[in-house]
């Protein structure tokens, strides 16, 4: 259960990078509309390779492992973002791309570890709660990505306050990371991994 709210969290958290990436690289560094679509096709690719390559860090070190390094990493990745919000498109190019590395393996990790730790027999009613949790907050990174546009707005003034957005993505992702640290993985079929 506590996972289930853990991955609902980060799983939120995870989907408003993807969701809010265009508009941050249009308004705030100035890309064009192609420049955009390219950023986003890169990112795409980056995340299908990664999670490829990162897979193999989740069967040596184990999915709860790589979740949390997952969300330390794209949380300073986003804090990163924000503090450069005034540098080139090279800024956001650079911290994006590597948020979207990450964002695909702890997908596929929290999966992972959903199927590691769930009792046997109920795992088509335990990946239909994970799936309802998920719907269930997915308002939560848009609805701080609009309240920190607009606490942004109201600290700055003038238009360009998209970046502030960004800071109500990382809270997601920390609490969905601050959710996920007290889930126990210390029997994992008959492996022992400590937390």
């Amino acid at each position: 259960i506590i996972f289930l709210i853990a991955s609902a969290l980060f799983r939120d958290g995870l989907n408003g990078v993807f969701q809010f990436g265009g508009p941050l690289a249009r308004q705030t560094f100035g890309f064009s509309a192609s420049g955009v679509l390219i950023f986003g096709i890169v990112a795409n690719l980056i995340a299908g390779i990664s999670t490829i390559l990162l897979g193999r860090l989740d069967d040596r070190i184990g999915p709860k492992r790589l979740i949390i390094f997952s969300l330390i990493v794209l949380s300073a990745c986003g804090m990163g973002v924000f503090i450069g919000h005034a540098g080139s498109a090279m800024v956001f190019w650079v911290l994006g791309l590597i948020m979207c590395g990450f964002v695909g393996p702890a997908q596929s990790a929290s999966r992972s570890l959903l199927t590691q730790i769930c009792p046997p027999g109920y795992q088509g009613e335990v990946f239909g709660l994970y799936a309802t949790t998920g719907k269930a907050v997915s308002f939560l990174a848009p609805a701080l990505f609009g309240l920190f546009v607009t606490v942004g707005h109201a600290i700055t003034g003038g238009d360009n306050n998209q970046y502030w957005g960004i800071m109500g993505i990382v809270l997601v992702l920390l609490a969905g990371l601050a959710a996920t640290i007290p889930v126990s993985t210390a029997e994992i079929r008959g492996k022992t991994h400590t937390n």
